[in-house]
């Protein structure tokens, strides 16, 4: 339960270093969606693993074998992040029965920035049940 707990704290972390650094970059400075959440997304894993070797589960894994299946869990849960987020960005841009709810989220955010949302909490469901049962499980 305790690793559960740290898990979701690291969790909050990643997820806004990751929503900051798409916001400044897709936001602010207009960059394309992909390419800022990508980079949101590097962010936010560093940060991950380092986390979630030292405090939460304090692995004893080879570092080598563990990177490589951190690194597999990373490109699979962000290959899905990207896949909600195209859909995601297609219904919001082209639905016409999504077309109240996008006129209404763009007098806050980009309709792309909520599309990433969305997809970042598919993100964090795949990755925590692949970290859990695979990276940082005890060999």
């Amino acid at each position: 339960m305790l690793n559960f707990i740290k898990y979701n704290i690291i969790g909050v972390m990643n997820t806004l270093i990751t929503l900051l650094v798409v916001w400044i970059l897709h936001q602010w400075l207009d960059w394309n969606i992909e390419l800022s959440n990508f980079l949101g997304f590097i962010a936010g894993g560093v940060n991950s693993y380092i986390c979630n070797r030292i405090w939460n589960f304090k692995s004893q894994n080879k570092k080598r074998a563990e990177v490589v299946r951190f690194l597999i869990v990373f490109l699979v849960s962000y290959g899905l992040n990207l896949l909600v987020l195209e859909g995601s960005t297609y219904i919001l841009q082209n639905a016409t029965w999504c077309a109240s709810f996008t006129a209404w989220i763009s007098q806050f955010m980009k309709p792309t920035f909520f599309a990433n949302i969305i997809a970042n909490v598919v993100y964090v469901l795949v990755s925590f049940t692949l970290y859990k049962k695979w990276v940082f499980a005890a060999k």
